[in-house]
């Protein structure tokens, strides 16, 4: 009878020392600031005053922070990902899993920003005295839409990016990269498995594309050494918690023929400066987020000089996906200026009327372009 009564309580007891266990490590352990593997900041512990208590923010934010902190949070965060797998659930926090162990961000949506950022781009482009050119990168999702799972939603790049380009009328030269992209898929690896972003051979074939509409000869792939460097895992994989995923490699192609000191990158945010000898911040391969190696990730304002080229000045307004590009465009314009509007918020005509420019290069993902209100910044 003793023998069946304590294993009556033998869940309960292991339950408790279970929590007992949890509790002590939580008090113990050391707290992180940064969660690595979700590429995120964690929760700070709630401030606690009369107000927090009385409108709820207090106890809201402590769960955060309970969640955020909890002991072994990295194994239990991608064990449920690994269960909602096994349940049939992909495309858990908006991430699919296809196949060769490519993660994809749920597709882009028709949206009312994206209809007024062309607007905004056209009304730019009459007004310009300069060419305007403008393109748009299709997502992983539909370039690699043989690698994705059997039921995802649908992607409606090629749909959505031509119709964005109908609305930009005649002044604005916009320049379709779709179709290069997807038939070049199955010569390389053009996105990152991990990440969102395409990669430095997908930005290549970009920069190849360009260069018939802009009127420059682009390098051959020859002309480049390739760098590599290992470790990378990006956006999409801190989103999906599979944990088991291998990372991905970093490309950095450098032309053969530069001549010693030729490049010069000079970067502009707020008071701060910053001056590089080369198109890639090296130290930034030791941060968990090595992707800013390409022209140290995003600023206000970045120029870029290359004495070895021919061509004149360009303005690049731009996303992120602008940063592996520049290094291929700067073959071929001897300035290129970089403006985020995210956080540059000057009028860009006065940019490349200052910098004597001979063109502007709109270049932005289909995804940015759908979701960033920024656009009205152009005038």
């Amino acid at each position: 009878m003793k023998a069946k009564n304590i294993l009556r309580y033998l869940p309960a007891v292991l339950f408790v020392a279970f929590i007992s266990v949890f509790m002590l490590l939580f008090f113990i352990l050391p707290k992180s600031d940064f969660s690595e593997s979700e590429k995120r900041n964690l929760a700070e512990f709630p401030e606690l005053n009369l107000t927090t208590l009385t409108d709820g923010s207090f106890q809201k934010n402590l769960d955060t922070y309970l969640s955020d902190h909890m002991p072994a949070r990295k194994f239990f965060v991608g064990l449920d990902a690994a269960a909602d797998l096994a349940e049939g659930k992909n495309g858990s926090n908006g991430i699919y899993l296809g196949s060769d162990g490519y993660l994809f961000p749920k597709p882009s949506k028709d949206s009312e920003l994206l209809t007024k950022n062309a607007g905004f781009i056209k009304e730019f482009a009459d007004d310009s005295d300069i060419p305007v050119y403008v393109t748009l990168i299709a997502s992983s999702g539909y370039v690699n839409s043989g690698k994705l799972p059997p039921v995802h939603e649908e992607y409606r790049d090629k749909e959505l990016i031509g119709s964005f380009a109908s609305k930009l009328g005649d002044n604005a030269k916009f320049i379709d990269v779709t179709d290069r992209l997807y038939d070049m898929s199955e010569n390389g690896q053009l996105y990152y498995r991990t990440d969102h972003h395409w990669t430095a051979l997908g930005a290549y074939q970009c920069y190849r594309a360009l260069g018939e509409k802009m009127g420059y000869e682009p390098l051959p792939e020859d002309a480049f050494s390739i760098e590599k460097q290992g470790g990378f895992y990006g956006t999409s994989y801190a989103k999906a918690a599979l944990w088991t995923i291998a990372p991905d490699e970093l490309e950095l192609w450098s032309n053969k023929s530069a001549s010693a000191g030729s490049v010069s990158v000079d970067i502009a945010d707020g008071k701060e400066t910053k001056h590089s000898d080369s198109y890639f911040f090296r130290e930034q391969l030791e941060n968990d987020d090595k992707y800013p190696v390409y022209l140290d990730g995003n600023h206000a304002l970045e120029t870029i000089t290359n004495k070895d080229a021919k061509g004149g000045t360009l303005i690049v307004v731009k996303d992120s996906y602008a940063h592996t590009i520049v290094p291929f465009l700067s073959q071929n314009y001897s300035k290129i200026v970089m403006a985020d509007l995210r956080y540059y918020k000057m009028d860009i005509s006065a940019l490349a009327e200052k910098e004597n420019a001979d063109g502007i290069l709109i270049l932005y993902s289909l995804d940015n372009m759908s979701t960033d209100g920024n656009l009205a910044y152009l005038y």
